[in-house]
């Protein structure tokens, strides 16, 4: 039987916490936002998507067409 190729769309529960240096609280969201600040000063409860996130679930799974022929 040949393998299909899917792609899984998952969610899940969790937060970061990012350490930012800045003059004011609007220019702590606009660096947030725009994801000007520094990815080693963010810690978060997710362990990375490949080993998971805490209560994750699958929202949605597409069977993905590979055969442009």
């Amino acid at each position: 039987m040949k393998l299909k190729t899917y792609k899984v769309y998952t969610k899940w529960t969790g937060y970061s916490e990012i350490e930012i240096q800045a003059k004011s609280k609007e220019e702590v969201k606009e660096l947030v936002v725009t994801g000007n600040y520094d990815p080693s000063d963010e810690i978060h409860t997710g362990t990375g998507l490949k080993d998971g996130y805490d209560n994750e679930e699958i929202t949605k799974i597409e069977e993905q067409d590979l055969d442009n022929d």
